[in-house]
């Protein structure tokens, strides 16, 4: 019996489990955009993606049925994790 290949929602349903497990572990900034968003956005790291990035992602939701504003509350929620990590580092003291 032949394997078949994943269907373009079984990989989107993937990565969104992907994000959400990762985003309760901690973080999901390190999560690889699958090859299903066609163009530049695959292969590229959640946390590094824009707002108008996660849009596009939403949007690409949409398309398969999915709710897009799943993907918006991951990515705001990534891109708050990630402002704090940088803001939680010490600053260094400046002398007089």
């Amino acid at each position: 019996m032949d394997a078949r290949p994943p269907r373009p929602e079984e990989i989107w349903d993937s990565f969104i489990d992907a994000l959400d497990r990762a985003g309760q572990a901690g973080g999901a900034q390190g999560v690889i955009v699958p090859a299903i968003a066609v163009g530049p956005l695959a292969g590229r790291r959640f946390g590094d993606l824009s707002r108008k990035d996660a849009e596009h992602l939403a949007r690409i939701a949409g398309a398969f049925g999915r709710r897009g504003e799943t993907v918006m509350g991951l990515w705001q929620d990534t891109q708050r994790r990630l402002k704090g990590e940088s803001s939680e580092r010490p600053r260094p003291k400046r002398g007089r």
